[in-house]
């Protein structure tokens, strides 16, 4: 506390000792530099730092709501960079509070179902309930599709027709607007997931029943029979389905080979569906059926029965007449035997039922950049110790051409489609090179332009750093210019010359006068001790002509 003291009570006298037009510069320098610093701790002067929505990325469809909601509240220390908006450190629950009272915060599925809840009323009908209903869940459909990948925003509309009739069936269709992100366009595996998507969270539509249309390209309609490929010809998706994943399989085996280009032709079956049947025969027969059947049959004929008519018709104990060949009949005997083979011809029967829209053969065009030769020839041919990489002559890089060729085409032909009579695969891969032009390089900025954009952002910040070391500079030079204080307790400085025995008495008085000064101290003993310690000879000087003095 006693340093404290000291420092203030010689703050006070130099205050006091400067003119009335010093006093006022100086406070008000010091009010400027006080101020300056305060300003540079409390504000951020290094631009906006900051991500407002801590890492969730915003759509380009969000922004201009976002940007009116700051010019509303009069902020404009953010910075919009990519999909993130950066703002001072600090100041996130300002501009947070500003696009909270705009409504302008980016939408997610707690929002709109609040707004459900909050928009519901005690008197609304049935009617008015269910359309409520039917606008959040299209509001949370395009919320979902908004946050797939690579697309900007979506929109989805969907309405229900009750058929007439006994069954009263209810049909849905539904209607999908997609802005992808810049100029992309959308593929069919997109529109699948989508088509498919909203089918899953409608109950009772169908994905055909589903259109989607891409605002940067086409339509794609609804199609039963299409409804993987996205096209309104089932063999022209299916082509291109299959074209795309064995596009996707060589670039995988070729991405070693940088800037390689792929580009396959595959040939389907035209067929939807095929059954075969076939029926071989051979020149041998073979025994289906034997069989075998005899029939002997023998009768045997007696005489004559007896007299016709009444005589015949007598009582048995009547005596008969006996007439001529009553003596004995005749006997037959007949035999019939049958054989009976059924043959066929020996053969085969086959029925073969086929998929039709398959692939039936495919083609495929590689193209490898010619650097690609010249880097597998300088690994070949390193650079010697201290020497400089050689460069390869024709000859060289049509013999790595001719090697790396051969490679590919049999590194490439398994992964094509088995070709019906056809072995070697190779001879549906064509490799060609190209001519591969570097584009220019992007100059790195100059020093100059470096700086400027340093001093572009940070102006403001140097500038406050600036007024306060100037101010300090001038309130410094002030307190220099100031007169000095009277010395009412500082020993005198005395000259470190000899003093003669005839000096004496003539200096008697001024050092009769010094040391009534050191009187006025606190310790007279400790300042003649120091004194005797840095001049003895002046303090012996002194010494004589006060006892001198003090004698007369």
């Amino acid at each position: 506390m006693d340093f404290l003291n000291k420092a203030f009570a010689q703050v006070v006298d130099l205050f006091r000792s400067m003119t009335p037009g010093a006093r006022l510069t100086a406070g008000l320098l010091l009010i400027v530099v006080v101020v300056s610093l305060g300003y540079l701790f409390t504000h951020d002067m290094s631009g906006p730092g900051g991500d407002l929505m801590h890492g969730v990325p915003i759509s380009a469809s969000q922004l201009p709501a976002m940007e009116a909601a700051f010019g509303k509240a009069k902020l404009s220390g953010y910075k919009i960079d990519g999909t993130q908006i950066r703002v001072p450190h600090g100041q996130e629950a300002v501009y947070m509070a500003a696009l909270a009272d705009s409504k302008a915060l980016p939408a997610d599925f707690s929002t709109v179902m609040d707004e459900e809840s909050n928009n519901s009323s005690f008197f609304e009908t049935e009617k008015d309930r269910e359309q409520r209903r039917k606008n959040t869940k299209e509001k949370k459909l395009g919320l979902v599709i908004s946050v797939m990948n690579g697309i900007e925003r979506a929109t989805v509309i969907y309405d229900s027709d009750t058929k007439g009739g006994l069954n009263r069936e209810k049909t849905f269709k539904a209607s999908v607007a997609v802005k992808p992100i810049g100029s992309d366009q959308l593929d069919a595996d997109k529109v699948f997931n989508i088509r498919h998507f909203v089918a899953g969270a409608i109950a009772g539509l169908k994905p055909e029943d589903v259109t989607v249309s891409d605002l940067n390209g086409r339509s794609w309609s609804g199609n039963s029979e299409n409804d993987g490929g996205g096209d309104d010809n089932l063999y022209v998706s299916l082509k291109r389905t299959y074209e795309r994943d064995l596009k996707a399989k060589i670039l995988n085996a070729l991405s070693y080979i940088s800037n390689v280009t792929v580009e396959p032709t595959v040939a389907l079956d035209t067929n939807k569906n095929s059954r075969e049947h076939i029926v071989k025969h051979d020149s041998k027969t073979t025994t289906v059926r034997e069989s075998n059947q005899s029939t002997s049959r023998s009768q045997d004929s007696a005489g004559t029965s007896g007299r016709p008519g009444y005589a015949g018709q007598q009582p048995p104990n009547t005596a008969a007449a006996l007439g001529p060949n009553s003596a004995g009949g005749s006997k037959e005997e007949e035999e019939q035997t049958k054989n009976e083979i059924v043959s066929l011809p020996s053969g085969s029967e086959t029925e073969i039922e086929k998929v039709g829209l398959t692939p039936k053969s495919a083609k495929v065009s590689i193209g490898i950049p010619v650097s690609y030769f010249k880097s597998v020839w300088q690994q070949r041919n390193p650079a010697k110790d201290g020497k400089e990489q050689k460069v390869p002559d024709q000859a060289a890089l049509d013999q790595i051409r001719t090697e790396v060729t051969e490679m590919v085409r049999k590194h490439v032909a398994p992964l094509l489609p088995q070709t019906e009579g056809v072995a070697d695969l190779t001879e549906f891969v064509t490799v060609s090179a190209f001519q591969d032009i570097p584009g220019k390089e992007i100059p790195a900025p100059g020093a100059a332009q470096t700086v400027l954009a340093w001093l572009g952002e940070y102006w403001s910040m140097l500038g406050m750093i600036g007024v306060a070391v100037m101010s300090l500079l001038m309130l410094r030079s002030l307190v220099r210019s100031a007169p000095p204080m009277p010395e009412t307790h500082a020993m005198p400085k005395i000259a470190n010359t000899a003093v003669n025995e005839e000096q004496a008495p003539e200096s008697a008085a001024p050092t009769a006068s010094r040391l009534r000064r050191f009187t006025s101290g606190p310790s007279l003993l400790d300042e003649l001790s120091e004194m005797v310690k840095e001049d003895p000879d002046t303090a012996a000087n002194i010494l004589r002509g006060w006892i001198s003095s003090t004698s007369s």
